[in-house]
């Protein structure tokens, strides 16, 4: 059973939202949809929910034409971002209330409450209201909801988008657990790179309404088709720089940073790139480590900055190029690394990543 859109596109008020989105995703499969605010995602999700009308292509499920179905018909489930409770019922009527919608029997609905209800760990929620629950409760009875209808598609739009830190983490392994034992197809829409990269088989990066990518998250993170696409998936270091010679084996030479460093990621023939430098994947040295390949010398630290967890991220510069590098809090200490400190670095010939430089590409425009 396959999940397709096939050219899908969506206009309101004259203006296009979804401009020929095509895909297929396989049963049990999970997509995440990834973009910036009013990228056109949300809107993704309506339409495969029945609840706006595509104007151009198809959808279909399991190969039956899913346009001519009312979203009760389609045997979808949507977990909404507001969670979108009846705040005057108990979690448990909220849970029960698409059941008894269906006119399920008593015995049915009774079985599925106390399966999900296990599953989720809300039993001893189930009487509480809306406004008895914390958000991270609120969703898990959203979830709940969603998933006594047992669907076979599963729709979650930024589910997890106005929780804390810690329940954000605590629900994504929730419901990447979930959707992995019953087996549904999931799409899930963020524009948080974290979760995209953890919660997909796949993801699709979706920009103005057009797909700008698509594949595996490691494709998407380590391989980005575009300049947007680096940086909208924390990139962070995104650098001009040269190919200045083709080597055997598939390899490139690249001016960049202040060196010259081997390539095996570089889909452009030559001449101005920007080079594309996760932070997590430049590795630290202090300096007279010795002989180093890819080597980035000359750069001080100017700023450490805690992150989430035991990350650290350094802020080093060198002439006014800065780099941007991930660290831990253990070789922090080892190291002795504080402001002012010397570094040496270097990354492996695949992370360095190229892309083409040209002034009139809206998507390799120098930061401002």
């Amino acid at each position: 059973m396959t999940l397709i859109l096939d050219k899908i596109s969506l206009v309101i008020d004259r203006q296009p939202i979804l401009e020929q989105i095509s895909f297929q995703l396989s049963v049990g499969q999970s997509l995440v949809v990834l973009g910036n605010s009013g990228a056109g995602k949300s809107k993704l999700l309506e339409v495969v929910a029945g609840l706006r009308r595509n104007q151009g292509g198809k959808l279909s499920y399991a190969g039956q034409d899913l346009g001519p179905l009312s979203p009760q018909e389609r045997k979808i489930g949507f977990v909404f971002q507001d969670y979108a409770l009846f705040p005057n019922m108990t979690a448990e009527a909220n849970i029960l209330f698409g059941l008894q919608a269906r006119r399920a029997l008593l015995a049915e609905q009774k079985k599925w409450l106390k399966a999900v209800a296990v599953e989720l760990k809300i039993e001893h929620l189930l009487k509480r209201f809306p406004a008895e629950l914390s958000g991270g409760q609120q969703q898990r009875v959203a979830l709940a909801r969603c998933m006594v209808l047992r669907p076979e598609v599963l729709l979650l739009d930024e589910p997890l988008s106005a929780l804390d830190a810690a329940s954000r983490e605590r629900l994504a392994l929730l419901i990447k657990k979930i959707q992995k034992k019953y087996n549904v197809t999931m799409l899930y829409v963020t524009h948080d790179h974290n979760e995209a990269r953890y919660m997909g088989d796949q993801v699709l990066v979706l920009d103005q309404g057009k797909v700008v990518q698509m594949g595996p998250p490691e494709e998407i993170f380590l391989r980005p088709v575009s300049r947007f696409v680096a940086h909208f998936t924390a990139t962070r270091n995104i650098l001009p720089g040269r190919i200045i010679e083709h080597r055997a084996g598939g390899k490139a030479l690249v001016e960049v940073a202040g060196t010259q460093l081997i390539s095996t990621s570089f889909p452009v023939p030559g001449g101005d790139v920007w080079v594309c430098l996760r932070p997590e994947y430049l590795n630290l040295f202090e300096v007279l480590d010795g002989a180093l390949d890819n080597r980035i010398s000359g750069y001080q630290i100017v700023q450490i900055i805690a992150q989430s967890g035991v990350t650290v991220l350094l802020e080093l510069m060198q002439q006014g190029q800065r780099l941007l590098v991930f660290a831990s809090n253990r070789e922090i200490e080892q190291k002795k690394l504080r402001v002012g400190v010397e570094v040496e670095l270097n990354v492996a010939a695949k992370q360095v990543h190229c892309l083409p430089r040209q002034a009139e590409d809206i998507y390799c425009r120098p930061e401002s």
